[in-house]
This record gives structure tokens, sequence and C-alpha cells, in this order.
């Protein structure tokens, strides 16, 4: 049975390739992979949109090799699929995947949090402390591409502090896919943070810096549930639909 999928789709290509090409230029399949996976995540390529290798080559004046490579490596991240005519597109937004994601947020929030509040007395939560300020401080700036950016160093402090590379990877390649996600449901808040969001963090904090692992896997779960019950809102319920793709976060000089 064909998945169901959000229809947010082929919104044209932005500044995001012109600007990484000066950088990729003479450069292999690592530099052409970030500047398209930073377009991806953000949004500059919106879901559906189809990667024509071809032009990529000439902007980017690379050969097809690293671009093959670079959307291999995507491909294995569920960032990018395959279409049956042998062309590539952006992943889109299919129902399956946004459950799966949401399931593996909460199953991950819980244990890393649990785990770093564990290791919090032993190595210190300095790193934690520090991404909840400057997650807090974007917040109140309002600028989407910290708010996104500063949630996932957050985030991946917490994996960090729980002291496993394996679950640091997989937080990571979790917060790529809800990375684009949250921009688009930010878009209806005008990307601010609602105090939930900062709430739950704050909850988490408390309960790492006071070493309870019972009270930060809580708070994480609880952390997880309040953006799941946003997402699903909004994503599962066709909200997303009326909402256009053409209002883009800038890229960074």
């Amino acid at each position: 049975m064909r998945k169901k999928s959000i229809n947010a789709r082929h919104a044209p290509q932005t500044g995001a390739l012109q600007q990484g090409a000066r950088r990729a230029r003479g450069r292999g399949a690592e530099e052409v992979y970030e500047i398209l996976k930073r377009g991806i995540i953000r949004l500059e390529l919106a879901p559906g949109t189809v990667i024509d290798d071809v032009a990529l080559c000439k902007r980017l004046g690379v050969s097809r090799q690293p671009i093959r490579e670079a959307l291999i490596r995507l491909s294995s991240e569920g960032l990018v699929e395959a279409n049956r005519n042998r062309s590539t597109i952006v992943a889109s937004f299919d129902i399956a995947s946004i459950r799966d994601f949401l399931d593996g947020v909460l199953l991950m929030y819980r244990l890393t949090c649990r785990l770093a509040a564990e290791n919090s007395r032993a190595h210190g939560s300095g790193h934690v402390i520090s991404a909840y300020q400057a997650h807090a401080e974007a917040a109140k700036l309002g600028h989407i591409d910290g708010i996104v950016e500063q949630n996932r160093q957050f985030h991946l402090a917490i994996a960090n502090l729980a002291g496993n590379a394996i679950y640091v990877n997989w937080v990571r390649n979790l917060l790529d896919h809800g990375e684009r996600m949250m921009r688009l449901y930010l878009r209806q808040y005008d990307n601010r943070v609602t105090d939930n969001a900062l709430d739950g963090h704050r909850r988490i904090l408390e309960a790492i810096v006071a070493g309870n692992p019972d009270d930060a896997e809580r708070a994480g779960a609880l952390d997880a549930q309040i953006m799941a019950e946003g997402l699903s809102r909004f994503f599962l319920t066709g909200s997303s639909r009326s909402l256009s793709l053409a209002a883009r976060a800038e890229l960074p000089a």
C-alpha cells in the first residue's frame, strides 16, 4: 500500500547551492554532501524537489562522481530517495516516517536524559547548561536558525554526557530529520519557540544537574511528548498543507 505524503513539494531551489559553490569548487563528495544536507534540513530544498545532478555539477564545479557519492550518503540517512524513473528527490514527510521519528525521539530522549543524569556528578553538566542558556537566548531573539541550532546543541550535549557514541550518532540523525519538521512547524508561530518547549528543557536541565535519573527520564519523555503532540496535530491532520514554503531562512555568509 502506498504511503500517504504531506503535500509540500516543488518549491524552487534557493541560494544554498550558489553560496556553497565557491567553497565546493575543486573539492570532493564531503563538501557536496554538507552543502546538500544543509539545503535539505533547512528546507531550502523542499520535500519532493528533484535533484538535478547535471545542473549540480555545473553549479558546484565538480564531476558527477562526488555528486553520486553525496547522494548515496544522503539516501542512507533517509534525506533523499530514488524515484522509479531513477531520478533523486528530497525525501517527503510521509505519515509513517513521522510516526517512526516521534517514537525514536521519545526513546532516545528518555535514554540519553537518564544516562546524562547518572553521569553528571562525575563528569559535570557545564556543556548542557551552556547549551540550555544559548537556546533560551536564541528564543528571546526569535531567529529561527539560532533556535533550531541551539535546540540541536542542547540535545547533543545531553547525548554526549550520556557517554555512548552510538547514542550520539542516533540522536544526531534524529535531529537531522526533526530539523526539517521543526522549521516547517515553527512557521505557524512566526518562528518563535513556545513556552512549553523552554519549560521542557528547563526540567531536563534541573534533573541532570541534580543527578536524578528518574526525574531526567520523565522530563525527557515529557519534552518528547510535547513536541510529538504539536507535530502530530500539524502534520497528521493536514494543517501543514496550507503552509507556504516560500519564506526561507537566510544562509549564513
